[in-house]
């Protein structure tokens, strides 16, 4: 929460580096595991989320078309060069009107219009200024959304919707800082404004801050109690930050508080069944909601993927499943819900040994996913882009010039040294994490933001990291450390595991930080890796886009192993490695060695990571339902099924493949 003291008084024209609210959207994913849950479509264009200040302080409901109070003529902005009529303030009135009531309608143009025609006759009006900032907003151009609602907050400084929809502009932006400054400038004029907590709730979950996300959503069910809405945001952070027990009691707090059983809260409930691995109930609770939505993705996805867990290699019955998916996915469907069904699809077919079928599947899958309007706002180029100039920088000469710093020993107060669990993703990184995490010595951290937060505080990086001081290097340590500890990280009692597969392409930050970390790099026949983040469904981000094709994925990794070898051949990074295929074949062998190098024994509880990862509960990758089951070896050379489609990018892999041991 923002103190009250950051709070000033905006002048008349301040722009605040706003982000816009009329939309509510999904969150974007931070890594590769956030689970997907049904029923949490974008909630498109918030009635409230214009509230011309001339009107009842209780809320503007605008209508389609013209209000009943107007005039039955729509208002039109004078031509150009013409004499303007005086223009009364009951046309003023109807112009807010329509304009709110063609945005509520997503008749963007015409809200404009309205808007610009009241700005013509009164150039100062905050409620035009507001809705042009809603209706570049609506467009995606947060930026300029930003600049007009500043200014009407500014000249209506009063009005919890204006500073909420400014705090939406800096969200949509990126600009998290300065949107819970806006947030709290409406909680301080409105504390029972239920949008504020929608749209606050939704930045802490797009920025891992799931804790607060929760307590937000916590306080919006307190204001709209009635509105099925609120549980599924809250059961929606819970299941990000993995507490999917936390995630079925709110599902039951909406049951027993709504009445019946609502289709979004049932599929709700089915999908976090499944993440469980409690299959009997997820097929139970997706049956319920597919009685009253026959067509529900989610719940059919999650319906199809607990029986085909519950009775694997079933040939028979995935026969039925694919029938029955196939019929859907033959009718026109929405990107969002299309994905969903192909990707199990692609699964159900790969199972049954149809690879040409899967592949078709996955590939239909990847193009729905790139239609998503979710990543119309993701910089597609961003993150491969960072890849590309760490690789830039890191040369011989640059680190040469690096700063020298002390070595650095076992701190007092902490039980070893950070050590980092990294790899490309579907490389086995979840499946080491369980057996790891199964050692009463070990805590593993999953898949949370922790470098990135410090790279957030490191100004000028990464071009700073080679003239990195001993007092900054003291503060961004201490920055990391206290993303431990508000994770509950154990540090006195534990070694902790910061499991996060890409934080392998800021190994050099992490070496210049933690000199005295470890590293545990998790490997995987190449080919396998790229084949397998191609059939995945991750939820997509700058990232996760690379892997939408074939190429696209082998492109990625071959970009960032290089870099992995240019650290490795640059820096003293102390690395352990772990391969997938050992493993799987022989845990203890592979195992023993990875305890040895952590200064840990062998215990026996690390021997089956399936009763631990069902026992934990928290499993967010998308590995969550093989690490579930007895370790097989059947996903090893998994790609030869798949060669056909393999062969052009084998050639960007194959200098990998040798370099590492494997063999085409």
């Amino acid at each position: 929460m923002v103190a009250a003291s950051a709070c000033g008084t905006l002048r008349p024209h301040e722009t605040l580096n706003p982000p816009v609210s009329v939309m509510t959207r999904n969150s974007p994913p931070k890594g590769p595991g956030k689970p997907v849950l049904p029923g949490l479509t974008p909630q498109g264009f918030n009635p409230q989320g214009f509230n011309p200040q001339g009107f009842n302080q209780g809320g503007f409901r605008p209508t389609v078309g013209l209000p009943p109070s107007a005039s039955g003529a729509r208002p039109a902005a004078p031509a150009p060069g013409a004499v303007p009529r005086p223009v009364s303030k009951d046309d003023i009135t109807r112009l807010l009107q329509l304009g709110g009531a063609n945005l509520a309608a997503g008749r963007l143009e015409h809200a404009a219009k309205a808007a610009a025609a009241v700005l013509q006759a009164e150039p100062k009006n905050p409620d035009a200024m507001h809705l042009i900032g809603l209706v570049a907003l609506g467009k995606g151009d947060a930026e300029k959304a930003e600049k007009f609602i500043a200014t009407a907050a500014a000249l209506m400084p009063r009005h919890a919707n204006v500073w909420v929809n400014l705090g939406n502009a800096q969200r949509d932006q990126g600009k998290a800082d300065e949107a819970l400054i806006s947030y709290h400038r409406a909680e301080m004029i409105n504390p029972d404004y239920p949008d504020l907590y929608l749209n606050r709730g939704q930045l802490h979950q797009d920025n891992s801050d799931y804790a607060d996300a929760m307590d937000d959503y916590d306080r919006l069910i307190e204001l709209k109690p009635d509105e099925a809405a609120s549980y599924m945001r809250a059961a929606s952070a819970a299941s990000d930050a993995g507490l999917f027990r936390e995630a079925v009691d709110y599902c039951k707090q909406a049951l027993a508080v709504l009445g019946g059983e609502p289709a979004q809260i049932t599929a709700i409930l089915a999908t976090t069944y499944e993440r469980l691995g409690d299959l009997d109930a997820a097929i139970l609770w997706a049956e319920k909601a597919l009685e009253k939505q026959p067509k529900d993705a989610g719940a059919l996805r999650t319906w199809a993927k607990a029986r085909r867990r519950k009775d694997k290699k079933n040939k028979a019955l995935l026969g039925e499943l694919r029938a029955r998916l196939e019929s859907v996915a033959a009718e026109p469907m929405r990107a969002p819900d299309a994905r969903l069904i192909l990707s199990e699809l692609g699964q159900i077919c790969d199972e049954m040994g149809e690879y040409q079928a899967a592949f078709t599947h996955f590939e239909a899958m990847n193009r729905r996913t790139s239609e998503l309007k979710s990543l119309e706002r993701v910089d597609r180029g961003k993150f491969i882009g960072e890849v590309e100039e760490l690789s830039r920088l890191m040369t011989k000469e640059n680190v040469s010039r690096m700063s020298a710093l002390p070595a650095i020993g076992r701190e007092p107060g902490q039980a070893a040294g950070p050590v980092f669990l990294v790899g490309f993703p579907r490389s086995g990184t979840t499946l080491l994490d369980q057996i790891l995490d199964a050692h009463p010595k070990v805590q593993v951290l999953e898949e949370m933001p922790f470098v990135n937060t410090v790279r957030k505080a490191f100004a000028g990086y990464p071009k700073a990291l080679f003239t990195l001081d001993e007092a900054e290097r003291a503060r961004l340590r201490e920055v990391y450390r206290d993303e431990l500890r508000a994770a509950d990280a154990d540090l006195e009692g534990r070694i902790v595991v910061d499991k996060m597969p890409l934080n392998m392409v800021h190994a050099g930050l992490i070496a210049r930080l933690f000199p005295e970390a470890k590293f545990l790099l998790a490997l995987r026949h190449p080919a396998d890796c790229v084949l397998s983040c191609f059939m995945q469904d991750f939820v997509p981000n700058g990232a996760m886009l690379n892997f939408l094709t074939l190429e696209g994925s082998a492109r990625f990794y071959d970009r960032v192993f290089a870099l992995w070898e240019q650290y490795r051949t640059l820096m003293p990074l102390n690395v352990r490695e772990v391969r997938y295929e050992n493993l799987v074949a022989d845990l203890r062998g592979e195992v023993e060695p990875v305890l040895n190098f952590l200064g840990l024994e062998w215990n026996d509880a690390v021997s089956d990571p399936a009763a631990h990862a069902l026992q934990r509960g928290t499993i967010r990758t998308p590995s969550y339902s093989q690490v579930t089951q007895p370790i097989y070896a059947s996903s090893a050379e998994r790609w030869r099924h798949y060669e056909a489609q393999m062969k052009p990018v084998l050639p960007v892999l194959a200098p990998h493949i040798e370099r590492l041991g494997y063999s085409l």
